[in-house]
């Protein structure tokens, strides 16, 4: 028989593997897209948005309440910004800083939660426990992973590689 301590850890290095797989994948997507696409806009939804969207959502969900999250950081005073203007989206490097401070942060957590942790709630009181809301987390991703993995097709770009 498998004792908790030794579940909990292939349950925590499976979602680390997989956590890292897809920021794997969304850096070569930020990488492959071509600059003259970076913030070109399709059906009010483009490519940095999309980006942003993720790791935005990557941080919010990483915290243990939703309450006091400052949305839009990375994107400085909105007040006087034309919305669709280039500015208002952060730069492929700002973005890649900014996933590979992601990366750290969970790979940190996943190393140092305890397996009965993963099993009780936090704030997100629409998740029955922070596993599932881990596992939500990966689904999220994987969602945008795919929107960015369309869109370099339709754009004849280099695709990620399946990681």
């Amino acid at each position: 028989m498998v004792n908790k301590e030794k579940k909990g850890i292939w349950i925590t290095n499976g979602l680390l593997s997989q956590f890292s797989s897809s920021w794997t994948m969304l850096k070569q997507a930020i990488e492959n897209c071509p600059d003259e696409y970076w913030y070109g806009t399709d059906k009010d939804w483009n490519f940095s948005r999309t980006v942003y969207h993720i790791i935005e959502t990557q941080e919010f969900y990483m915290r243990s309440s939703p309450d006091g999250m400052v949305w839009g950081k990375l994107l400085g005073n909105l007040e006087n910004k034309d919305l669709s203007a280039e500015t208002v989206y952060p730069s492929k490097g700002i973005l890649i800083g900014s996933l590979d401070e992601i990366n750290k942060q969970i790979s940190n957590y996943l190393k140092s939660i305890e397996f009965e942790s993963l099993l009780q709630k936090d704030d997100f009181k629409w998740f029955s426990s922070i596993f599932e809301k881990l596992l939500y987390l990966l689904r999220h991703n994987a969602h945008h992973l795919g929107e960015l993995g369309r869109m370099l097709r339709e754009w004849d770009c280099k695709r990620m590689k399946w990681q």
